[in-house]
């Protein structure tokens, strides 16, 4: 998303004759038609959702993705700080091939790992590979009791295929 929606444009001198867009939005958007049924309640777990840089911060899609969010949690947990404010999951600008920095960014993480820890949460859903990396080694450092599921896998569990 980030390389064709905000960087492509910008070094090519030219905008695209189509908007890309971060499948948040195509979620949403399908939500709010009507065209994207989703079991309301269907996941009970406690859970967490970490706002990526891409798809939050660049994208804007805070709102969206806790629409989502709403109605298939029953029980969602803020993290705090969240949305623009929230803490990096460490991995995003290529942190995490360069092991130079593996420690100094495994400290950093620390941050996040409090932010998880204190919702409780048992699941924490992630919308960007990035942050599904750096999520796994946040937890995996920290022993967090916590797994790391893509935003897609987490709502494609919930779609209501009868359309009820």
């Amino acid at each position: 998303m980030k390389a064709l929606g905000f960087e492509a444009p910008y070094w090519l001198g030219r905008k695209f004759s189509f908007e890309a867009m971060p499948p948040i939005k195509v979620w949403a958007d399908c939500l709010h038609a009507g065209t994207l049924k989703l079991k309301p309640g269907f996941h009970a777990a406690p859970v967490t959702f970490q706002d990526s840089c891409n798809f939050v911060r660049n994208a804007g899609m805070y709102q969206q993705s806790r629409d989502l969010m709403s109605v298939v949690a029953t029980d969602f947990r803020e993290m705090h700080p969240h949305g623009n404010a929230t803490y990096c999951c460490g991995n995003g600008g290529g942190q995490g091939l360069m092991p130079e920095y593996k420690q100094a960014k495994i400290a950093a993480l620390k941050a996040k790992a409090d932010c998880i820890l204190a919702t409780g949460a048992k699941t924490v859903v992630v919308a960007c590979h990035n942050c599904e990396d750096g999520i796994h080694e946040t937890c995996k450092n920290y022993e967090l009791d916590a797994k790391v599921e893509l935003f897609s896998a987490y709502l494609a569990e919930a779609v209501d295929l009868q359309g009820n």
